[in-house]
């Protein structure tokens, strides 16, 4: 007796089964199969909703996982069967092995899915379609690798439509297997759903990307252009916006983009070598800048040290000023007692003494002032110890060195008792130093940048300096930088080479604080760089650097038409040719670049060497995803 399988189950029939001719025997299996269905309930008698079948549809549509849900489902089926076939009647339990229990379920599952679409075929159709579209874009954004998504030509659009194309291939042909169905049929639709999605998208971005081209128009253009260049030649000098604003700050207010490197120095080479407008906007605004070097390091000085004044007008007025504030506290000291002790008569009776103290009645004379030299005053010791001053000063010149050293010694146990005694005498004298302090001091400043004086000498005559001497010191070093830069005021080459000198950045410091010689350092290096930046543009040899520039930015050369055919260089000629039939284009585009990459060059914006806004093309993977979802569930259906 023959034994047929049927929906997963063994059925035996009578030997006249195979005396049948083929379509009744396909008749009897068919009506067997349906009779199987009623009695074990392998297909239900209703069809699902309308919204249990449009969902079923909607994971059907999805690429290989919509092949599998059946099969899942009937898997589980088959597997929980035994155990779950006591909650149901025996027409709806599953029997037989694992096998025979996933082929019934199968065909259960199945049988919903058909009922439904034949029903609601295109309802059925669109969801499935909906299903593949919804699971296949967000795919979009992984299918194509960032550099390749990013990157322009022709030939990195051919990498993408091949990309997309042989991604599709495989979706398709998994989807296929999953299911069944034809994998070459299933590869080829997937393929031609990824190339042709991606080859659309491409053609749309790149329309969209010449309208706006268009729309920019000729200058617009232009800008762009310059802006690519810009941003090529910062990468080249390891730019960044905050970099580049960073030293800009550090340069000041003269410096612009084409001082920030080499390379972009180089640039303005590449542009002022071509003439133009471009040549004449940048090598004059780099002129005038040079000229005003003069100015802008004489302002750094005055900003730094003060402005340049008369040596002598100096001290006088250093003196002045002191003596202004510690007139005060004299006229307080002139009104006290002056104790007298016996060192201090002994003192005041020794010859010296007694002839600076005559000397000190004359002076008093001629002030309207008087005194009585047997009873000395605070006045009266303070005209001896200016007299004291005068003999030492002229002992000092006459080179009578202890003469002058006695003569010291006796005015410091002078103002010893005096400062001892009386306060506010000491008070006014730390308050005023002498002029003789003062001009000394204007002289040692005006010495400091000499190889003679070291940093650590410096250090220690500033620490004993008071307040006045400070300043005339200050005063002195600053008439020196001013005789050194001369009377050519545009000129800073002096300045530089002064302050590059040894030490002298170090003894600026010590002089005048670490801010304020920073900011005068600066300076001197932003002239130093504004130098080498019209050097670059105005001349110098043809570096590295400078065929980088001329190699990014478009100049007026043209192939040579004669030499390239007498070298039997045909391809060569053709080019020389078109170039020559569109030079004036050609040359008027060119001409509008240089002009924007100079205007760029002499501005301060920072922003031009930000990243360029990744040029990822989303639409084109989008079309081409949606075409595979759309196609895989369209040819199945």
């Amino acid at each position: 007796m023959p034994t047929l399988t049927i929906n997963g189950r063994d059925v035996d029939v009578g030997d006249e089964f195979l005396k049948l001719s083929p379509e009744q025997q396909n008749a009897t299996v068919d009506e067997i199969a349906h009779s199987m269905g009623v009695s074990q309930n392998a297909q239900p008698e209703t069809a699902p909703s309308v919204a249990e079948g449009t969902g079923r549809a909607f994971v059907t549509g999805v690429p290989v996982v919509g092949g599998l849900l059946n099969r899942a489902d009937a898997a589980t089926n088959a597997t929980l069967a035994p155990v779950l076939n006591g909650l149901f009647s025996p027409d709806q339990q599953l029997q037989g092995d694992w096998s025979q229990r996933y082929q019934q379920a199968l065909a259960a599952q199945n049988g919903v899915d058909q009922q439904f679409a034949q029903r609601h075929p295109v309802l059925n159709t669109g969801a499935q379609i909906a299903g593949g579209i919804a699971s296949t874009v967000p795919l979009a954004s992984i299918a194509i690798p960032s550099r390749l998504a990013q990157a322009s030509g022709l030939l990195a659009g051919a990498g993408r439509i091949g990309l997309a194309g042989t991604e599709g291939a495989a979706l398709g042909g998994t989807d296929a297997y999953a299911r069944g169905d034809n994998v070459a049929q299933g590869s080829g639709i997937g393929a031609l759903g990824g190339a042709g999605g991606q080859a659309l998208g491409e053609a749309l971005s790149g329309g969209a990307a010449l309208t706006r081209a268009l729309m920019r128009g000729a200058d617009g253009r232009a800008t762009d252009r310059a802006a690519s260049i810009v941003r090529q030649l910062g990468q080249s000098d390891a730019l960044s916006p905050d970099a580049a604003a960073a030293e800009l700050a550090r340069l000041g207010p003269a410096a612009t983009l084409a001082d920030l490197g080499p390379n972009m120095q180089q640039a303005a080479r590449a542009v002022a070598s071509a003439p133009g407008s471009a040549q004449k906007q940048l090598v004059e605004a780099l002129t005038s800048r040079q000229s005003q070097a003069g100015q802008r390091i004489e302002g750094a000085m005055d900003a730094a040290m003060g402005p340049r004044t008369n040596i002598l007008d100096s001290a006088d007025a250093i003196a002045a000023s002191r003596a202004k504030l510690a007139t005060p506290w004299y006229e307080k000291a002139y009104q006290a007692e002056v104790p007298m002790n016996d060192d201090l008569r002994e003192l005041l009776a020794r010859p010296a003494m007694q002839s600076a103290m005559g000397k000190a009645s004359r002076l008093a004379s001629d002030a309207g002032e008087s005194f009585d030299p047997e009873k000395p005053t605070v006045m009266a010791l303070d005209y001896t110890k200016r007299a004291l001053d005068d003999a030492i000063s002229s002992a000092q010149r006459a080179g009578n060195n202890n003469e002058a050293r006695i003569l010291i010694g006796n005015k410091n146990a002078l103002l010893g008792h005096m400062d001892s005694a009386v306060p506010e005498y000491a008070t006014a004298r730390g308050i005023y130093s002498d002029y003789s302090k003062v001009a000394q001091a204007l002289t040692d400043g005006q010495k400091v940048f000499s190889n003679a004086t070291t940093p650590d000498m410096l250090q220690r005559a500033l620490s004993g300096m008071g307040e006045s001497e400070k300043i005339a010191f200050i005063d002195g070093a600053r008439q020196q930088v001013a005789q050194t830069m001369g009377t050519a005021r545009n000129d800073a080459n002096s300045a530089k080479a002064l302050l590059d000198k040894g030490y002298n950045r170090e003894k600026m410091a010590l002089i005048l604080g670490d801010d304020a010689a920073n900011g005068l350092n600066n300076a001197v290096d932003a002239e130093r760089t504004f130098g080498a930046t019209m050097q670059a543009a105005r001349g110098g040899s043809m570096t590295d650097r400078n065929l980088l520039a001329q190699q990014i930015i478009p100049g007026d050369q043209k192939t040579p038409v004669l030499r390239s055919l007498l070298n039997l260089r045909l391809g060569d000629a053709t080019l020389g040719v078109g170039e020559r039939l569109a030079s004036g284009a050609i040359n008027a585009r060119n001409e509008r670049t240089r002009d924007a990459i100079a205007r760029a060059l002499l501005s301060r914006d920072a922003s031009a060497f930000a990243p360029a806004a990744p040029t990822h093309n989303q639409i084109a993977p989008n079309i081409a995803a949606a075409l595979i979802g759309v196609g895989l569930p369209a040819e199945r259906n």
